[in-house]
């Protein structure tokens, strides 16, 4: 009760001890914690220039994972931190090529992967401004929500797989081209299906991310948007929730670093769509070194022991679900410490909805 007493009554002194103990790296000195406490309008940390992107990547640590993606037919990628640096480095550089700065938006139409970390960390590196759907959306959906941001670049995959069938996402992807008129480029990910554009502003992932470049990060203001986060459940068109690189470094390295006390050699394995918040949580896990296991499919394909398997052969510490899922495995009778090797997993967690006593 006392910290949380603190933190309440001396937000400043609190966030100030937050920066210090996660070091955080501006080109600039801050003149004040909190100018202002008028709300809306209140001013962090002024002066301070800092990026999201360089501290997520910025650690000595190199051959280790970054990301093991895994795919519902077993389909394993990892992703090294230094494979991870070169990608994002290419896509960024490749961004600046066509004319992509700060301030501009990138949006990502896309299953959880590599693709859509590297979006989300090359838009940010250079301040740009992020923001993504996923791909069960129609493109009604995704332009309500895209056509608010005026993007200059989609990223965007042809295709996905979801509870054992593949789907071709190509006719979506062209009305989500059409009906976003801002957009001077589209990078494909072909995964599922054959190329199928010859269009001048249509960029295919494998070549933009092969460009050799050296990784820079530009230091933008402590408010600066980083990302845009859409409501659900809104009268009206989708609201947008515009985020800056100072509070979601703050945020979220308090969140990932202390709440859920992940750190060098942890792994994550939090089960969400892009779609979801969580979704930029798990990529937050890189801000503390942390490993980000990401499974994109269905978490009861092709039964409900998925995640419990993958928790074992990834040999996870950290597992993030739904009460829906555990539900579902208690339905089924899945005792998961009895039937597989958790022994190196320290923590679960839950969000989405309550989570009913009897799941605990």
């Amino acid at each position: 009760p006392g910290l949380w007493q603190w933190s309440t009554d001396r937000i400043d002194q609190f966030w100030e001890a937050v920066w210090t103990f996660f070091d955080i790296d501006s080109a600039t000195a801050y003149d004040s914690v909190l100018s202002d406490e008028t709300m809306p309008g209140a001013q962090w940390f002024p002066g301070a220039t800092v990026n999201y992107a360089e501290h997520a990547l910025d650690n000595d640590l190199h051959d280790q994972d970054a990301l093991v993606c895994i795919r519902e037919d077993g389909r394993t990628e990892t992703v090294s931190w230094d494979q991870l640096r070169r990608r994002v480095g290419a896509l960024a550089a490749s961004l600046r090529s066509v004319g992509v700065g700060r301030g501009d938006r990138v949006v990502g139409y896309l299953p959880p992967g590599q693709h859509a970390v590297i979006g989300l960390l090359a838009a940010a590196s250079i301040g740009a401004i992020w923001s993504q759907c996923a791909q069960d959306f129609a493109a009604g959906a995704v332009i309500d929500r895209f056509g608010q941001l005026e993007p200059t670049v989609l990223i965007a995959a042809d295709g996905y797989s979801y509870n054992g069938r593949s789907y071709d996402r190509r006719p979506e992807v062209d009305k989500v081209r059409a009906g976003l008129p801002t957009l001077t480029h589209t990078i494909v990910v072909d995964h599922h299906v054959e190329k199928a554009y010859a269009d001048p502003a249509v960029l295919f992932w494998n070549d933009v991310i092969t460009t050799e470049a050296t990784l820079q990060f530009d230091k933008v203001p402590f408010e600066q948007p980083l990302w845009v986060l859409f409501s659900s459940g809104t009268t009206g068109l989708p609201k947008g929730i515009v985020h800056g690189h100072g509070g979601i470094l703050l945020a979220l390295l308090s969140l990932v670093g202390l709440h859920m006390d992940l750190r060098e050699g942890d792994k994550l394995l939090w089960y969400t769509s892009t779609n979801w918040m969580m979704w930029n949580v798990v990529v937050s896990s890189l801000l503390t070194g942390t490993t980000a296991v990401i499974y994109d499919g269905s978490p009861t394909y092709p039964d409900t022991t998925t995640l419990w398997r993958l928790a074992d052969e990834q040999k996870v510490t950290f597992l993030g679900t739904s009460p829906g899922h555990l539900q579902a495995c208690a339905r089924a009778g899945i005792s998961p410490g009895t039937r597989f090797d958790l022994t190196a997993l320290r923590t679960v967690g839950s969000t989405g909805s309550p989570l009913p006593a009897s799941c605990y």
